[in-house]
């Protein structure tokens, strides 16, 4: 799903636009808002390793292309920082006790 999310990023800015096919989104969430974008973007940043803490500024649904345009401001001065997606390892769970 995140292979399809088509970003674009504005030179010295820290606005991010995400766009994708609303079909996708709507596989995933069972609306369209601030709450699900933000969840979606979350999990993109973490599955992309990318730096900044995001925070969707807004969402809006293209009715005629059938597309969700999600605007995004990334925070890079928090000293929190995004850690990369891992896939939890049933073998290992147990080990390091």
């Amino acid at each position: 799903m995140y292979d399809d999310v088509f970003e674009n990023v504005t030179d010295n800015s820290n606005i991010v636009f995400l766009d994708m096919k609303k079909e996708d989104f709507m596989s995933k969430y069972d609306s369209v808002g601030k709450d699900s974008a933000q969840d979606l973007v979350n999990n993109y940043f973490k599955v992309k390793s990318k730096d900044g803490i995001p925070e969707v500024t807004d969402v809006a649904v293209d009715s005629n292309g059938g597309r969700v345009r999600i605007v995004v401001h990334v925070n890079y001065d928090r000293d929190e920082k995004l850690y990369a997606y891992t896939v939890p390892d049933s073998l290992n769970i147990d080990r390091g006790r």
